[in-house]
């Protein structure tokens, strides 16, 4: 059951967020024939690019993770970012498990 929310676009229970995420799923799925298979290989592909990108900003993921999983064990590194800080805390609980 949806809540008293109403799966119809512009109704007045509508959610225009979830009117929209429905209408981009909608036109993805069009735009591949609702085929799955077709959906995956066009994701792996943009992956694919997305690796082998070049230009300006191309090695700023590479660069950012490596600073992060450099950082990631050394609890004296400058690195302060609480996404790190969760994942040294997650790794110290996984150390500590038997």
């Amino acid at each position: 059951m949806n809540a008293g929310r109403s799966k119809q676009p512009n109704s007045p229970m509508s959610d225009p967020i979830v009117d929209e995420v429905r209408a981009i799923r909608s036109s993805i799925c069009e735009e591949f024939g609702n085929d799955v298979d077709r959906l995956c290989d066009h994701l792996q592909e943009v992956e694919r690019e997305y690796r082998e990108r070049t230009g300006r900003f191309a090695d700023l993921f590479t660069m950012t993770s490596e600073q992060v999983v450099a950082g990631w064990g050394d609890e004296v590194n400058d690195l302060s970012d609480p996404i790190v800080d969760d994942v040294r805390e997650i790794r110290r609980k996984l150390a500590d498990m038997p």
